[in-house]
């Protein structure tokens, strides 16, 4: 990992090479820090710098515009005078600008996740990519700073990642031990004992170093300090959140793992949330070492199922049945399917017995079906299967009897915490049948969206 105080010069020579670099960080994680330092080791090297805040700007068109006013030395658009009429046009105006100045232009882009919220967004990434992607060409690179990658901003945007494909991706993820010493201006050093102890206590993130080296609360015990810790953590845990890996995050920090997220697990050790190594060392800390952090995700993923895909195509499976039940024999399903086998009725008072628990323990029960497991939702489909073959059209009854008898068969490990007995193999052929059970559900919906729901009295 490249150290954080190596990390501007590094930035500098990709962008002088040239060549377009995007930094991602959480809240508080330094990309302000970082773009202060690449623009001052940039100053006076013939380059002109653009820095432009897209808080600031309210659409594509505004900032092309304002690229362009910015790069030109003559031009000076005073307040009130209209802007170009067009975003196409604003991005010429920038062009020309840039083709004009004689020298290597270089834009500084921050919080780029702005342009999620440009009504001209979708235009706004493809133009800007052609301004940026041939640099040979156009002497033009860009430092993209922004929360979110570019892909999930593109596939947001527009449905397709393009710009991400033409920049270097840097992260901003923990601080170091070789870096602690030199974070704050005038903190000269710091002993190794002191170090690990900050590193330990901050979890690594760079806005609690910084806060620990400053009040110290190794000396100074506060309640201020601990609160500041949880604050900036519930913030890391809104943060993935929005980029759509909190579920990944919980699967890797809590367990148990059961998706196949390999991009994910390098984008969340790349972030600091998790170690680099897997556990973490002395010298290197992650967020999901933190017990505090570890209990704020825990509580805000109660409520997502952490088996991922399998919990998915269960409780989708389980609102199949009640919807196709419903439909075909009215509220009074239930009895009167649970005459048609034994399976069902063993199913159904095992789940009865279940509620009755919970009511007694909680004084709350959920509906029977959420009792029931894809062996016991199996049983069902199999008595009703002519009512069901539409649902699973695409394989016989044989097939799907494989697919949810498989599904039970992986389920029990998962359920009761052993999910290391399951190998690679199990683990994809896991999710190869969750998916097609959500896949076919999925197409059944669809086809019967438009046409109105019936009961069919018996």
């Amino acid at each position: 990992m490249t150290s954080r105080k190596d990390l501007p010069e590094r930035v500098r020579a990709l962008l002088s090479a040239p060549a377009n670099v995007a930094v991602h960080g959480s809240p508080g994680s330094g990309k302000s820090w970082i773009s202060d330092r690449v623009i001052a080791s940039l100053d006076g090297g013939g380059a002109r710098l653009v820095r432009v805040d897209l808080s600031t700007v309210m659409s594509g068109l505004e900032l092309f515009s304002e690229i362009a006013t910015s790069t030109s030395q003559s031009l000076r658009r005073e307040a009130g005078t209209s802007l170009p009429p067009n975003t196409h046009a604003a991005w010429k105006a920038a062009r020309l600008q840039i083709e004009q100045a004689g020298c290597h232009v270089i834009l500084v882009l921050d919080q780029f996740d702005r342009a999620l919220h440009f009504d001209d967004g979708q235009e706004f990434l493809l133009l800007f990519r052609e301004l940026v992607h041939r640099p040979e060409t156009l002497p033009c690179t860009a430092l993209i700073l922004s929360r979110r990658s570019l892909q999930s901003i593109e596939a947001k945007v527009s449905g397709i990642s393009t710009l991400a494909s033409v920049c270097y991706t840097e992260f901003l993820g923990s601080v170091s031990i070789d870096d602690v010493s030199s974070f704050v201006p005038g903190v000269n050093s710091i002993s190794a004992t002191d170090a690990i102890e900050c590193l330990k206590w901050s979890g690594g993130h760079p806005a609690l170093v910084k806060y620990w080296l400053t009040v110290r609360p190794d000396r100074n015990p506060a309640r201020a300090a601990d609160l500041e810790r949880s604050k900036l953590f519930l913030r890391v845990i809104d943060y993935l959140n929005e980029i759509d890996l909190v579920d990944a995050a919980a699967q890797f920090v809590l367990g148990p793992i059961i998706e196949d997220m390999l991009l994910e697990k390098q984008e969340l050790e790349l972030l600091g949330i998790l170690s680099l190594r897997g556990d973490s060392s002395a010298d290197e800390a992650a967020l999901s070492d933190q017990d505090i952090f570890r209990d704020a995700l825990r509580n805000r993923t109660w409520s997502l199922d952490p088996w991922g895909i399998l919990g998915r195509a269960e409780v989708r499976l389980r609102a199949a049945v009640e919807a196709r039940m419903m439909d075909v024999y009215g509220s009074d399903w239930p009895a009167l399917v649970a005459k048609k086998s034994p399976a069902i009725t063993r199913a159904r008072n095992e789940a009865l017995q279940k509620m009755e628990r919970d009511q007694k323990m909680f004084a709350r029960q959920a509906p029977w079906l959420s009792y029931t497991y894809p062996g016991d939702l199996w049983t069902i489909i199999q008595a009703e299967w002519q009512h069901f073959q539409k649902v699973f059209e695409k394989n016989d009854k044989v097939y799907w009897r494989s697919v949810l008898t498989g599904l039970a068969q992986y389920r029990a490990p998962l359920a009761h915490g052993r999910p290391e007995v399951l190998g690679e193999a199990q683990r994809a052929q896991c999710r190869i049948f969750a998916n097609e059970v959500i896949e076919s559900i999925n197409r059944f919906e669809a086809s019967t969206r438009t046409l109105p729901r019936r009961t069919v009295e018996t």
